[in-house]
Formats: structure tokens, sequence, C-alpha cells
């Protein structure tokens, strides 16, 4: 049910291949920038080859993720478990799809949403929390790091704004 045309672009290729190749049978987490702590987040990176990411996120109960921007990635957010998802102020996923499940499982789970620079995009997570994946492509010359280092928007808060740089 994977909902990627690997012929659009690089991006759109390289996260048909990390969802179904079964190439990538163990994280490859980086010494440097690869686990994120702030706000209710925990983050780590799955993954990492030259300008291409993945993130796995873990959200507390109840999290607020505003809605933001990241000038510099453009990316596929991938529902796990628990989000409810908003793009262009419109909800992708709501808190009732978000929690719905068949035999113990997410039936939302794997359900993409395409977010390139600049797309306003945010979530919640559920009063049980939530996860989700990002798959990214850094563009501009941009080294990969956390996307909430790359970041326009509402901060989430004083770490989030210590480790993004972000004023308020």
């Amino acid at each position: 049910m994977i909902n990627i045309n690997p012929k659009e672009d690089e991006l759109s290729n390289f996260a048909y291949w990390y969802l179904t190749s079964g190439e990538v049978d163990k994280f490859y987490t980086p010494i440097k920038n690869g686990l994120l702590f702030i706000e209710g987040v925990s983050g780590i990176v799955l993954y990492r080859n030259e300008q291409f990411q993945v993130e796995l996120f873990i959200c507390q109960p109840n999290l607020v993720i505003p809605e933001h921007t990241h000038p510099d990635v453009d990316s596929y957010e991938c529902f796990l478990y628990g989000m409810k998802f908003t793009h262009s102020g419109e909800t992708v996923i709501n808190n009732e799809e978000a929690l719905l499940e068949q035999d113990g499982y997410p039936i939302n789970a794997y359900q993409t949403i395409r977010v390139k620079p600049n797309d306003p995009h945010g979530g919640t997570a559920s009063k049980y929390g939530g996860a989700f994946i990002s798959i990214q492509h850094w563009l501009n010359g941009v080294e990969p790091n956390h996307v909430s280092s790359n970041w326009n928007g509402d901060s989430m808060g004083k770490q989030h704004s210590e480790q993004a740089k972000l004023n308020g």
C-alpha cells in the first residue's frame, strides 16, 4: 500500500527503495547527530547516506507539533501510530483515523504525505502518544541533521529554540 511513485524524482525513488527493497534490514544510526530529545519528542536517525536520511520520531501523549516548514528539506512523512497530521492547514489523518486498528495494528500504518520545502505541516499525538518516520532529501548543500534544526515557524519550546537556534 505504498503510495509513492519511484519515478517521480530522487526523493520518491529513495523513499520507495527504503520502504520496499528489503535491503535495509538494520538501523544505521550515525554517531554525529544520531539522536534527538526535545520538548517531548525522541528521534533517532535510522539511516543516512549523503543527502538522504530517515528519522523515526516518537511523541509523548497529546504533544502538539505546530505547523511549520523545512526550507532545505523535501520529505515524505510516514504515519506509524497515533498521529494526527496536517498539511497546508488541512487534516490529512485525523484523531480517529490515527487510532483505527485491525488485528491489533494501525490500519493507516505506512500512509505517506509528501512535504515539499516550505509546505506548512504539523501534527498532534494521540492520548497514547504517536510515532512517524520522516524520509528526507536535504537540499541546497545543507548537511543532514535533525529536521527540527531546519525549521521555520513557532518553536515547540525552549529546548527546541536552543537546538535549532530559533527565536521564540
